[in-house]
């Protein structure tokens, strides 16, 4: 279901219907400001227009002069009745570009959108445009809280095509989707979203936007894979070939439908998943433990490649969204660009690029202690802060082994060695000793 939006106008009221009408073909509810008939002298403000407020979610706000050459009052306190349900985001002012409508000073004409046009017929078209525009926005939330929050973004989901109504629009939800598959991958809830995913496209693809569907469908794919991720005795994540090879292919088509041309928040951040996804399943089946040298070798340069792929991608993502508006650059971006360090690094390792592995251990370090720093125990959810944690003291185990070549004082190699032990002999009191854990541990008592 895609947003219910109340249209309030001034002057007349003929531009307000044609959008009602051109809105509605395009699975929008619409309501006109005030009753059936858009005459007012039978039914009070709270009767027509507050209730149809509280019915919609968003607002095109149509600012004309009447006959008096002044724009309607009940306008502006419609306007501030929107912006305070809603909030800016969800709120499309516009005028003609060529009229000249008094405004109140606060907003010195920045707050509504000149349109061009010659009949009603064509400001119409300028408004839905301007309004399609600005559904393309990013979700303006921390994506690291919603991760977090996750039972936030599972209400978002179900509540979608309930009798209750949308809590979002079916763009918004799109980018919800991708957040709610990275949390399931984070909090090991990987198998229950997949199911609840699935039933999701199963009950409502045939109404969801192309942009909704295809998020589904990449979610679904990753956590398809992710579930059937299997472990050798020493310990190496891997995948078979036909997981790969069904994700790859998929991948593939999903990343060739993405609109370039037209591209908003949600294609950006679609963009980073699939390279990342793809950088990492690369990587995982590399490690498949039947595959000759030269076929690991193969794949190990491609995850590489789609690694450095993804750092263009969230540098394109930072260049065109708010991502400081959001802290995103402290949050999720931060923890991609972790993630793809160190498969840029274990791709070097492999490959004996020496020069590299370095260069992006030190990278990998360095963003894996910001991370740990900017969400300190108490401030997310434990398992988040476990899963933080533990991938810093990996990255520091690693990082100590090349001690020399970093130039670290010996001072600094013990105190970093007996910060490690301390945090293996905290999961063991915990009782969280996880294969991971003692990977650490091997490494750090060999250094």
């Amino acid at each position: 279901m895609k947003d219910q939006i109340f249209i309030g106008w001034s002057g007349t009221n003929n531009v307000a219907l044609e959008i009602k009408k051109r809105l509605e073909a395009k699975n929008y509810r619409c309501y006109i400001g005030g009753n059936a008939d858009n005459s007012s002298q039978f039914s009070s403000v709270g009767d027509t227009v507050i209730q149809q407020i509280k019915n919609c979610n968003q607002a095109i706000m149509i600012f004309q002069n009447r006959n008096d050459g002044q724009v309607s009052g009940n306008l502006f306190f419609e306007l501030g009745y929107v912006l305070a349900m809603y909030g800016q985001q969800k709120v499309h002012c516009v005028k003609k570009r060529r009229e000249t409508v008094v405004l109140p000073s606060d907003f010195d004409n920045s707050f509504v959108e000149p349109v061009d046009c010659d009949n009603d017929g064509m400001f119409a078209d300028g408004i839905i445009k301007y309004f399609e525009q600005r559904q393309k926005m990013s979700v303006n939330t921390n994506k690291m809280f919603l991760i977090n929050n996750r039972y936030k973004m599972r209400d978002y989901l179900q509540s979608h095509f309930s009798e209750h109504g949308s809590k979002c629009s079916d763009y918004e939800l799109a980018q919800y989707v991708l957040f709610y598959m990275q949390a399931a991958h984070m909090f090991g809830d990987e198998n229950s979203v997949l199911a609840e995913i699935r039933d999701f496209k199963r009950d409502h693809s045939l109404a969801c936007s192309d942009e909704l569907c295809l998020a589904v469908d990449v979610a679904i794919a990753f956590l398809e894979m992710v579930t059937q991720i299997k472990v050798t005795d020493g310990g190496e994540m891997y995948i078979e070939r036909s997981v790969f090879k069904q994700l790859r292919d998929k991948y593939r088509e999903y990343r060739s439908a993405l609109n370039e041309k037209e591209a908003g928040a949600f294609e950006y951040w679609c963009k980073v998943f699939i390279s990342e996804h793809a950088s990492y399943a690369y990587g995982l089946y590399a490690m498949q433990p039947t595959l000759n040298e030269e076929k690991r070798r193969e794949n190990m340069e491609k995850s590489k490649i789609w690694a450095e792929q993804t750092i263009r991608d969230i540098e394109e993502i930072e260049e065109v969204l708010p991502i400081k508006e959001y802290n995103d650059q402290k949050g999720l971006l931060a923890l991609f660009r972790a993630y793809v360090y160190r498969n840029i690094y274990l791709s070097c390792r492999f490959l004996q690029d020496r020069k590299q592995e370095l260069e992006y251990l030190e990278k990998t370090k360095r963003v894996r202690t910001a991370l740990k720093n900017a969400f300190e125990p108490g401030s997310i959810d434990s398992k988040l802060y476990d899963n933080f944690s533990m991938e810093y003291y990996l990255t520091l185990a690693e990082y100590l082994h090349h001690a020399e070549e970093f130039s670290m004082d010996e001072d600094d190699v013990e105190d970093y060695k007996e910060e490690i032990r301390t945090y293996i002999e905290e999961t063991k009191r915990k009782s969280e000793h996880s294969k991971y854990v003692e990977r650490i541990a091997l490494l750090v008592e060999s250094v």
